[in-house]
């Protein structure tokens, strides 16, 4: 009896520890309080190539706090896949505070970047393009899809809805729509599909959208969550767009995302 009951001691132990792993190895960790200040510090990593933006960690970690405060906490997120990069986005929010600057999210989720940006720049006007549907990853997480829109309205609202044109469509036919209206952006923000023909078109697209000495920044250069070959991952296809336009942009930065500015 004694054997038995040491292993099941034994056995719940694992399980337990499997979880624990599984936990920490997910993305709610990170709205955990207890990893804020690790979180906030941009990472020790090296780029692939290019300059690195400078990162000034005590005003970033300034600035999470306080976004964290004022809205995080008053918000509806249940993923927070932006906040590590307050520091490493602050040089190009510097160069477009105090201005009316036109923004441009292709991917907006819970609106958790969209909320950053607005919060951050007062003055801007921010283009918001989503299905509200989900993607691919998201099969397999455990997002409700079917109040996704409603949560990302009232986070973006908390903030100031007034300035947020929200495009509810599939990113081509809203990019071609800016494009047809001839709208210009200082700053384009591609999140939206992982896969990467996808990608490659919603860049081709955002890019005439870009103004001359205007952003353009991709996230998850390096996600490999559905796999290595190079159509389901951003990766290979941003590569691709840059060899294309080369001597058309200034790298600035290349590493867990990928920042341009375009010059022409």
């Amino acid at each position: 009896m004694l054997v038995r009951e040491v292993q099941r001691l034994t056995s719940e132990v694992k399980r337990l520890r499997a979880r624990v792993e599984a936990f920490e190895k997910s993305r709610w960790w990170r709205l955990h309080p207890r990893f804020l200040v690790r979180r906030t510090r941009p990472a020790r990593t090296e780029p692939v190539s290019g300059p690195a933006i400078p990162v000034a960690t005590g005003e970033a970690d300034l600035l999470a706090c306080r976004f964290r405060e004022e809205v995080v906490e008053r918000g509806t997120f249940t993923h927070d896949w932006f906040l590590h990069q307050i520091g490493p986005w602050e040089p190009l929010f510097r160069e477009l505070e105090g201005c009316s600057a036109r923004l441009l999210e292709i991917g907006s989720f819970e609106g958790f970047s969209a909320c950053y940006m607005l919060w951050r720049l007062p003055d801007a006007q921010l283009t918001c393009i989503d299905t509200f549907a989900g993607s691919v990853e998201h099969a397999v997480s455990d997002t409700d899809l079917a109040t996704l829109e409603e949560v990302f309205m009232r986070n973006v609202t908390m903030v100031d809805a007034s300035r947020v044109r929200t495009m509810v469509d599939d990113s081509r036919r809203a990019l071609l729509d800016l494009a047809a209206e001839e709208q210009r952006c200082d700053l384009v923000y591609v999140d939206g599909s992982h896969l990467g023909l996808d990608v490659l078109v919603d860049t081709a697209l955002a890019w005439r959208l870009v103004t001359d000495g205007g952003f353009l920044v991709w996230d998850d250069y390096g996600w490999k969550g559905l796999g290595e070959d190079a159509l389901l991952r951003p990766g290979p296809a941003i590569d691709a767009f840059l060899g294309l336009v080369e001597g058309k942009y200034e790298l600035l930065r290349r590493d867990v995302q990928v920042a341009v500015r375009k010059v022409g």
